[in-house]
């Protein structure tokens, strides 16, 4: 199904707007409001908890991390909260959202994959109540414990950057981390953040600061650090965990300012970093300024005249923008901006322009970019015609280069691909997901914990929902029922790592050997866990990394 823009607004209209399959706290959670749960003073609010009895934590819902970016603020930096205020904010159980957008690809996914048709699902995902611009704000789960003992307990502390393409999710909408807690023995705390989408967050004009959703997850970070301890953290054991879009954030944090400032975390669990090739910011923004205009029917060309308008309109304005984007994109994120994003993490991280101190653990899937590549890739012709959309803007000499030399049309096994469709997948794995990857073991010293989520079918963000995994073996991950041994293994991997930096626990299956020259890496398979040398310490990634760095690609 394709359509003109303005037949895409037209249906968006129909459509109405808001997002996804949240279930409500209260189903998921058990929480309850009592009079006796914890209230915490954070000098601008009073902020008090809900209580899981059953998983012996506390829940500080919805806090704000920021001023609200509404009325003036919008398109601009976020601002730590200020002043004074005794009043007692409960930031109910219910979930807030950044507002959300979805490419018409992305709703026929969901479509297919919950067996309705693509209108119903449009209407499914835009239609939530939890959308709205003040959406700066993050939950905590504190076990009890570690809340009562106060400073003393100086517990670490896990952070989740959700992902979405910089276009949708928020931070439950990934599933609940009771399972994380339950597995780490209720040692850790467990944080959870929100930041701007699409439009709100990724705009990239000359009178706009692009990047805002990246400002937004550090000023997160920084409100931790000043903050956590009221909770029983401490602020000197955070490890940031982000999966796609929020993994790629937490490259961009490590090499931030080309490595001129800390990162604002002591470690990273990076999980399938998503990367937009060659994202053409002035193209998305002049598109918004496009809609705007056709949608308002006023001379809509600069961001002061966007942030005029109501909140209404700029919800659909972005959501027209999003809805349009070529398969496997979203028409917004992350930019090279010379400040915070001086080039390419990919480039940066060749160039040795990073924290170096960071402790890594690293990921990706198996067949990241099979649900991005587009079935109808069947001869060569096609294929070169998807390489030219997914990454526009090359000569003919590097298509032909990346075609006949780096993935060639060679299908007779002798490369890891025998369809023009496999060909197809492994370009944009390892262009736009795997090989960030090998680069950030390579930066640093082979000094990493990688792993390969081979699960069937081992498509991208598969390995999520074993992550949160609550106990529900008939949770499906396409069709496959999440298996709890598996799930149990990444989530102790994951905790173990947080709380001591590296991921081996007693008991394990196999013990997990660093990177190494060797490029080790533990897989995770039908069968179990397995050790292999990874597959990404090939030329192809190499060249791809040098192609960037000269400005081939």
């Amino acid at each position: 199904m394709k359509c003109s823009l303005s037949i895409c607004l037209a249906f968006l209209a129909a459509s109405a707007v808001a997002a996804p399959w949240d279930l409500p706290r209260s189903q998921t959670e058990r929480l309850e409001v009592r009079d006796d749960t914890p209230v915490v003073d954070l000098g601008y609010e009073q902020h008090s908890s809900s209580i899981n009895s059953t998983g012996n934590y506390y829940l500080f819902s919805n806090i704000p991390y920021a001023q609200q970016p509404i009325g003036d603020l919008r398109f601009r930096e976020p601002i730590l909260p200020a002043g004074t205020n005794s009043t007692v904010n409960s930031g109910s159980t219910s979930n807030i959202e950044c507002m959300q957008a979805y490419p018409e690809w992305i709703i026929e996914l969901q479509a297919a994959a919950n067996g309705v048709d693509v209108a119903t699902m449009a209407y499914l995902l835009y239609n939530s109540g939890a959308q709205t611009e003040s959406c700066l704000v993050l939950d905590i789960y504190v076990p009890t414990d570690i809340y009562n003992a106060g400073l003393v307990a100086a517990a670490p502390v896990l952070v989740w950057i959700h992902g979405g393409g910089f276009a949708y999710g928020s931070k439950t909408g990934s599933g609940q981390v009771a399972g994380l807690l339950a597995r780490s023995n209720n040692t850790a705390i467990i944080v959870s953040i929100n930041y701007r989408l699409g439009m709100f967050g990724w705009l990239d004009g000359s009178d706009v600061t692009p990047n805002l959703g990246l400002y937004d997850q550090r000023l997160a970070f920084e409100w931790i650090e000043k903050y956590i301890s009221k909770f029983g953290g401490s602020p000197k054991r955070v490890t940031a965990l982000g999966e796609s879009a929020g993994a790629s954030s937490l490259m961009h944090h490590i090499t931030a300012y080309g490595g001129g400032e800390a990162a604002p975390f002591d470690q990273a669990v990076i999980m399938s970093p998503a990367y937009q090739f060659n994202l053409n910011g002035s193209y998305g923004y002049d598109l918004t300024m496009e809609v705007a205009t056709n949608y308002t029917g006023e001379n809509i060309d600069t961001t002061d005249e966007l942030r005029a308008l109501s909140s209404a309109q700029l919800k659909y304005i972005n959501q027209g923008v999003v809805y349009t984007a070529l398969v496997g994109l979203f028409n917004y994120g992350p930019v090279v901006d010379g400040t915070y994003v001086p080039n390419h993490p990919q480039v940066l991280l060749l160039e040795g322009k990073f924290d170096h101190s960071v402790k890594l653990m690293i990921s990706h899937t198996s067949n990241e970019s099979v649900p991005f590549t587009s079935t109808n890739v069947t001869t060569s012709a096609q294929l070169r015609e998807y390489v030219i959309g997914q990454f526009p803007g090359l000569d003919n000499e590097t298509y032909n280069y990346m075609l006949d030399v780096v993935w060639p049309d060679v299908l007779d096994g002798t490369y890891p691909w025998t369809t023009e469709f496999a060909r197809a997948v492994r370009i944009g794995t390892e262009i736009q997901f795997a090989c960030s990857a090998r680069y950030l073991s390579a930066a640093f010293k082979n000094a990493t914990y990688d792993y390969i989520f081979a699960y069937p079918p081992g498509y991208h963000a598969q390995d999520v929902p074993f992550v949160f995994f609550n106990g529900d073996t008939t949770t499906l991950n396409n069709g496959l029922p999440v298996d709890p041994t598996i799930a149990h293994a990444i989530q102790d991997h994951i905790v173990t790592f947080t709380l001591t930096g590296d991921p081996n626990y007693i008991g394990q299956a196999v013990t997990w050997p660093q990177y190494g020259s060797a490029a080790q890496t533990l897989e995770y398979t039908y069968t179990g866990q397995v050790i292999v040398t990874d597959d990404l310490k090939n030329n192809r990634c190499a060249w791809i990394q040098g192609a960037m760095a000269n400005g081939t690609m």
